[in-house]
């Protein structure tokens, strides 16, 4: 029960109310001063709290003396709630997409992340908004959790472009396999993600050996294309090594 009325309050219900609602959903069309007593809620109090749900619609009235109470079902509460919720969601996002747009320092902050899973989460979050480009340098050890979130990208026509640091297959977009992932996990003490998009945001991450993670995100223009240009610079740098093996790599200083 305890847990059903921290759920209600979430959603802007006091504890009280909870209460009453919860008690018409095990006997309904019960008087005030049934209520009352069923309910825990003083009976003092159990007529205020009664009017506010009347204005709430999640429960009846039936006229008579005494007047008894009846709940709106669950499922029409939900779907009402749920309704408003989205409707305000969408009411909203436009006036707080004018006033961030308005603020002209916006593309020089510079956002901290710490933790592997907020860092993945915020990767996803990001291949999820892109629109037309992706540019992508990433290990196995993070390859799965993004696989979906590519996928649907490139269902949606986003040109996606990945360094890849390992031996799995993703088969999406065009894959550009590094081949010296020992030598720069010990020169690093880890892992690296980056993730470039549309030419408007960019993340860097570091996912250390000893588990610790941290990463920075930003749409500054300077460093989404600097992000942009380090990726291109991999891809450059593996075709060339593909194609023209000890030659490249003496040129590249890779042996």
């Amino acid at each position: 029960m305890k847990k059903i009325i921290s759920l209600m309050q979430a959603l802007g219900f006091t504890q009280y109310e909870s209460q009453v609602y919860l008690s018409l959903l095990k006997q309904s069309n019960v008087s005030g001063y049934e209520l009352a007593k069923q309910s825990g809620v003083p009976a003092s109090k159990i007529y205020a709290i009664l009017n506010k749900l009347l204005d709430k619609e999640v429960v009846l009235i039936i006229d008579g003396d005494p007047k008894k109470y009846i709940p709106i079902p669950p499922e029409e509460i939900i779907r009402r709630l749920k309704e408003d919720f989205l409707e305000t969601l969408d009411r909203l996002h436009p006036e707080l997409q004018q006033i961030y747009a308005q603020d002209a320092a916006a593309g020089t902050y510079i956002w901290n992340l710490s933790g592997r899973a907020v860092i993945m989460r915020k990767v996803c979050d990001f291949i999820s908004k892109a629109q037309k480009q992706i540019f992508l340098s990433v290990w196995d050890e993070e390859l799965d959790e993004l696989k979906k979130a590519l996928i649907q990208a490139e269902r949606r026509g986003v040109a996606i472009r990945i360094v890849h640091f390992g031996k799995k297959v993703l088969n999406v977009g065009k894959e550009y396999r590094h081949g010296r992932e020992h030598l720069i996990r010990v020169e690093r003490g880890g892992r690296r993600i980056a993730l470039e998009g549309d030419e408007a945001f960019v993340l860097l991450g570091h996912f250390l050996e000893d588990e610790s993670s941290n990463a920075v995100w930003t749409t500054n223009k300077g460093l989404v294309l600097l992000t942009k240009d380090y990726i291109i610079h991999d891809i450059y740098s593996i075709r060339m090594v593909q194609k023209f093996g000890r030659q490249a790599e003496d040129i590249f200083e890779l042996r």
